[in-house]
Parts: C-alpha cells; structure tokens; sequence
C-alpha cells in the first residue's frame, strides 16, 4: 500500500501561534488557497480511498482531495490531532509564560509526559497507530491512500514507522498542506517523500506550528 500523509491546511491559529490540539478550528483563507493546490497535485494520482481526522480543518483538506477521485472521505476520530487540554487557545508564548516547568519536563520526557486535561505523546501514537492497521486491514496491498490528519498524529507515525523514539520527534518537521509518502511491502516501510511543498505557490508556504 502507498500511504500519503496529508497535513491540514493553514488556520489562523497557526497563523498566530496558537495551540490548537482538539479545538476545531478552521482552514483561513490562505489555508483554503493551500488545499485547492494540494489536491491539483493529486489529481492524477489512483486514489482508492481518502481518510481524514474529523476535525474541520483536516476534513476540508480531505474533501478537497476527495473531490478529484470521487471519493468520499472516511472519518477517523484517531486521526485527530494530540489533546493539549489546558494549553489549547493559549499562544505559543502565553504557554512559556504560565508552564514554563512543564515545557521543561516534556522537553525531557516528551514521549510519556501527558499534558494537564490532554494526552501523551505515545497514546497519540498508539490511536494513531490503530488507524493505520484499519486502514490496512480495508485496502487491498496494491492501493494508494490518502490521510488527512495533523502536525504531532504525523509526526508520532513517522516515529514509529521509521523506528526513532518519540523523545527525537522533533527531527521531523511538516508544513502546513504538506505530503508525506510512506511505501508499504511484506511488511516494511519506506519513507518515499518527507514533507513536500513543492505544489504549493511560493506565497502560500508556511512554516510549521
């Protein structure tokens, strides 16, 4: 099976700095340009089926792939993107202000420190990691699959796909409406293609959240 991993598009709180996590936030305008472009990319790819996390920012991204291959998109509530509970809505530097020592110990203990009201690092693995086997259990090997999903649910397969501990995930970087594609085959995986932007516009490329 061919996997492509498909981060959303640009909201305004990735625009601003924001933690999102669960909070349904939705694409902005530059996020909505993004996605039409990502899925022209696409457009030529066999496609058999397009997965998405439900929240709005990564369903739309889907849809917007999905429309091309007249598809529609499955839903995956594993997909979504790490509870950060009580740190969802704060900027990036309201979050250094007020858990200063908690930015410290999940920089030591990224994989297993579960963030107040949210997740760990490895239970977003581990539900992601149930929706990949899903997803394989449903296709046939020879198929090519879109999913739609988020920066740290990425990030954390990537980890686990690729066999570096979750303590190293920030060697992984994804921009927003970017693709990953990961080659399956008797077992073992290959990253093909790691964080590619090249279908988007100069002016429509973000840096990551």
């Amino acid at each position: 099976m061919n996997l492509i991993l498909v981060r959303h598009g640009e909201t305004d709180w990735n625009r601003m700095g924001i933690c999102q996590g669960f909070s349904d936030v939705e694409l902005n305008e530059n996020g909505r340009r993004q996605i039409e472009q990502l899925a022209r990319s696409l457009s030529k790819e066999k496609i058999s089926a397009v997965y998405s996390s439900d929240l709005k920012r990564a369903t739309d991204t889907a849809k917007a792939i999905a429309q091309y291959h007249n598809l529609k998109v499955q839903f995956e509530p594993d997909l979504r993107e790490m509870n950060q509970g009580d740190l969802e809505g704060l900027s990036f530097e309201e979050i250094r202000v007020r858990y200063g020592d908690l930015l410290k110990e999940w920089r030591a203990n990224s994989d297993s420190l579960r963030l107040p009201g949210g997740e760990s690092l490895k239970e977003v693995q581990e539900r992601a990691c149930r929706a990949i086997e899903k997803i394989q259990r449903e296709r046939d090997k020879s198929e090519t699959v879109v999913m739609a999903s988020h920066n740290l649910t990425i990030i954390s397969l990537l980890c686990k796909l690729t066999g570096v501990g979750l303590e190293q995930f920030v060697k992984f970087k994804l921009q927003a409406a970017s693709k990953t594609i990961i080659l399956f085959d008797n077992g073992q995986c290959k990253v093909k293609i790691l964080n590619d932007v090249t279908h988007l516009s100069h002016d429509l490329i973000t840096e990551k959240e």
